[in-house]
């Protein structure tokens, strides 16, 4: 699901219009928020701090230097692939929402870990909204069906590897309970690229979950 560089924005335009709408959506649920923090630095980040100007807005995980005096909250430096080790977690005041969009496929750590790790700096009863590509999506069968692998090699940029894993809308139910999150909504979309309405009504009408974007959103349990 990687798109060039110059098209970034263009082909991930409706995913951040559904990212924005399923957050406003968890500020409702909410009633309000005071801080988010966004797991990947990206152009999403911006959204963010547009759309919610009273909000705390901090970012985690590599610094992108194309947001050099962009941000108006902290970034924290961590490598994800380190969140196996609970003692390298860096700590935080906890946030009410955790961002995690298109993140988790590009981590070679297992992913129980990764949102345990993602959990610890949420307070209770907050939320973590997750994105992620579909990896049984109609267009991968497809790819399948013709001989074509529909997953990349590798690349040898570490600090760009691709993705080493995409995971099914039953793999994030069960590692949300491997984490102790409780699921409080999924929706799969197709939000990729351009518009396709003839492939969007296939994905709705045929059996199976087909869309090629999944959006989960996992709360936090109060404390007991």
């Amino acid at each position: 699901m990687e798109a060039p560089p110059a098209n970034y924005l263009q082909f991930h335009q409706r995913r951040y219009e559904f990212l924005l709408d399923i957050l406003h959506r968890v500020e409702k649920s909410q009633r309000s928020f005071q801080r988010l923090l966004d797991v990947g630095l990206s152009h999403q980040t911006l959204l963010f701090q547009e759309a919610f100007p009273a909000a705390v807005i901090d970012t985690l995980g590599y610094f992108d230097h194309r947001f050099t005096g962009q941000l108006r909250g902290q970034h924290i430096n961590f490598d994800l692939n380190n969140a196996a080790n609970p003692a390298a977690w860096p700590p935080v005041t906890p946030y009410d929402i955790v961002v995690m969009a298109e993140v988790i496929e590009h981590l070679h750590t297992a992913p129980a870990h990764v949102l345990s790790c993602a959990a610890s700096w949420l307070r209770p009863g907050g939320t973590l909204i997750l994105q992620t590509p579909n990896p049984i999506s109609l267009g991968k069968r497809l790819g399948l069906l013709c001989g074509h692998s529909p997953f990349e090699i590798i690349r040898e940029d570490p600090s760009n590897p691709g993705h080493f894993c995409e995971y099914t809308p039953a793999d994030l139910r069960y590692l949300a309970r491997r984490a102790n999150l409780e699921v409080t909504g999924l929706w799969l979309r197709n939000y990729f690229g351009p518009s396709a309405p003839l492939y969007n009504l296939a994905c709705a009408l045929l059996p199976g979950q087909l869309h090629d974007g999944i959006t989960v959103t996992l709360r936090k349990p109060h404390l007991t």
